[in-house]
């Protein structure tokens, strides 16, 4: 009874005083809210980098082509001419035997067209395995199958945006789609897969893909190579040789070699066996580079605590002025309430109970305060996913984490007012004015 009784005085000062009482809860509510937001954009930060990197592969490593210039590109076309190659990825697959997939990857020159008009796409060459790796989801039709590479079929599967670019609402399959001077049939098209940098960063945009057998793209076009022409003139001849001469197939450039590892958990072990083969094989030009999907996670991760630390120091800033004003409050309504005290003590009240109804008329102001900061919080949440385009999850631990600081703000900051109440002499209490 003397708990809910304290409970019902507090709120009958709170609403005694309307306009005190909510100034008193601002600092409360603001600080609240700053801290649903926070840990609602990072909740939502994580999650998206969660799922771009399942979309790259947990259990993956690329190798990407580096461009070197100076004296690395003169030493380059000496001792690694071609640099990263589509024998490497078959070294890679006969030396390792832990890759489950290993998948070469060539970007090739060729303008896409359909009834003469230019489609803004990107080529890509590549094996049946590309679609396990990259998890890639097929909307109709089917993608490369190991005979499309045996036989040398001049067949294709397009993204979403290449089909509405070039067919609008027609079906693409079994029709003719003109890449660089030779036609392709469509056999598949890819589901639309949606993107976005609020993770920490963007991976390229699938929907503009286009992909071919590649063995038909290494023969039918010209791989794209970003690479430094060599200052000597040796080396720009032999850069202009391989332009148009046509290597073994071993010997052909390609953009990038994917390599899916059994476990997860041996993804870094798997790259350094993948660099020291390639090493060997490119007798130690450092033409490469080993990208780990995992790794890109974990930086992301990092820049999301960090983001987390300044925005939980600033959440923290505002709840220490709302700790603050309260307390301020407090502390005059114990002087305005003295003869009130002094009345309770004669009539038989205790110190405890002059210090449990501060106290508890402290946490009354706080957790209210609280609860409406909740509701701002949460609305600033959507308003931040709306407008600014980054995604927010207001997950049940926020909410519990945001009401348990509403609780030990009003505990500390209403402790000291609570103290001095019950600290004031009945006496002396009769006698103020």
């Amino acid at each position: 009874m003397k708990f809910w009784s304290a409970i019902l005085t507090g709120v009958g000062e709170l609403l005694a005083h309307k306009l005190r009482s909510l100034l008193t809860m601002l600092g409360v509510i603001f600080g609240i809210a700053s801290v649903i937001s926070m840990v609602s954009i990072g909740a939502g930060a994580r999650q998206q980098a969660l799922e771009q990197i399942k979309l790259m592969g947990i259990n993956v490593i690329q190798v990407n082509r580096r461009s070197l210039s100076g004296d690395l590109a003169i030493n380059a076309q000496r001792e690694s001419p071609q640099g990263v190659t589509y024998g490497d990825a078959q070294a890679v697959r006969g030396l390792y035997k832990e890759a489950r997939r290993v998948v070469p990857v060539c970007r090739v020159f060729g303008d896409v067209r359909e009834g003469g008009s230019a489609i803004p796409a990107k080529v890509l060459g590549t094996t049946p395995d590309y679609r396990e790796v990259r998890r890639v989801k097929i909307a109709s039709g089917r993608f490369i199958d190991p005979k499309d590479l045996e036989r040398r079929a001049k067949v294709c599967v397009i993204g979403s945006e290449v089909k509405r670019a070039a067919f609008l609402t027609e079906d693409p399959l079994g029709q003719r789609l003109k890449i660089g001077n030779q036609e392709f049939q469509v056999i598949g098209v890819m589901e639309q897969r949606a993107l976005s940098a609020s993770g920490g960063f963007a991976l390229p945009d699938m929907n503009q893909d286009i992909y071919l057998p590649i063995t038909v793209a290494m023969d039918s076009f010209q791989i794209y190579v970003e690479q430094a022409i060599p200052v000597d003139l040796a080396g720009f001849i032999k850069l202009l040789t391989r332009l148009f001469e046509k290597p073994p197939l071993q010997q052909r450039p390609v953009t990038q070699i994917i390599v899916q590892v059994n476990d997860e958990d041996h993804t870094w072990e798997a790259a350094r066996v993948v660099e020291r083969i390639l090493q060997r094989r490119h007798k130690a030009v450092p033409d490469f580079e080993i990208m780990i999907p995992a790794e890109l996670l974990r930086q992301s991760q990092q820049t999301q605590r960090i983001f987390n630390i300044v925005m939980g120091a600033i959440a923290s800033i505002s709840l220490l002025v709302g700790g603050i004003g309260i307390m301020n409050i407090m502390l005059a309504t114990v002087t305005q309430r003295a003869r009130e005290i002094g009345i309770r003590r004669c009539v038989g009240a205790s110190r405890s109970d002059i210090a449990r109804q501060f106290l508890l008329e402290a946490l009354v102001i706080t957790s209210i305060g609280g609860l409406l900061g909740i509701i701002v919080g949460i609305e600033m949440a959507r308003l931040i996913s709306q407008y600014a385009g980054w995604r927010t999850i207001v997950s049940g631990e926020a909410v519990l984490l945001s009401l348990v600081v509403a609780v030990v703000t009003g505990i500390i900051f209403g402790l000291y007012p609570a103290v001095r109440a019950a600290s004031i002499q009945p006496m002396e209490a009769l006698r103020a004015e």
